[in-house]
């Protein structure tokens, strides 16, 4: 008798694959800023891993840590429904992944897309103003909202606040 078991909530699978990759990414000096799920036109599922550090990640710190991974991508189950991976920088505008992230950047400007709208907005920009445990406050030109971490699709940094920053650092 065959058992056929549903498939795992994304949520699960990401968590299990950053727990495995965790301390392989720590062991090279970097740090999993975290991971997506896509795909490529007639290639599968990719991985696409982001990965930071103190002093910033560079290609280099990109290739080490690819190097590192690959190993374990082609031989451990947890990564079979994948085709590929890619390591990458989460960028200037990189995007905000969990509560400790979106603390770092408290009095930066976000935009955020939600998978229901507020105020008649699915999309937003504005000052992240305050990190609660289920929800964060955004000051947006009309008005600040509160808004649940469970309802926010994407956050990421705005490109031209962060390059102002680096250009007054």
């Amino acid at each position: 008798m065959v058992q056929i078991h549903p498939p795992l909530p994304i949520t699960m699978i990401k968590r299990d694959i950053e727990a495995f990759l965790t301390p392989i990414i720590e062991e090279t000096g970097c740090e999993l800023w975290g991971i997506e799920f896509g795909s490529a036109k007639g290639k599968g599922r990719l991985l696409r891993i982001y990965i930071d550090a103190i002093h910033g990640v560079d290609i280099n710190d990109c290739t080490k840590v690819s190097r590192e991974i690959d190993y374990y991508f082609q031989h451990e189950s947890i990564f079979s429904e994948f085709a590929f991976f890619e390591v990458s920088s989460p960028g200037l505008d990189r995007k905000l992944f969990n509560q400790k992230q979106y603390k770092k950047f408290v009095g930066d400007v976000v935009s955020l897309s939600l998978f229901s709208k507020v105020n008649n907005l699915r999309k937003l920009k504005g000052t992240l103003l305050e990190v609660l445990d289920s929800e964060i406050s955004v000051k947006t030109e009309g008005e600040t909202l509160l808004l649940e971490l469970s309802n926010i699709e994407v956050c990421k940094l705005d490109l031209d606040d962060q390059i102002e920053k680096k250009k007054n650092e």
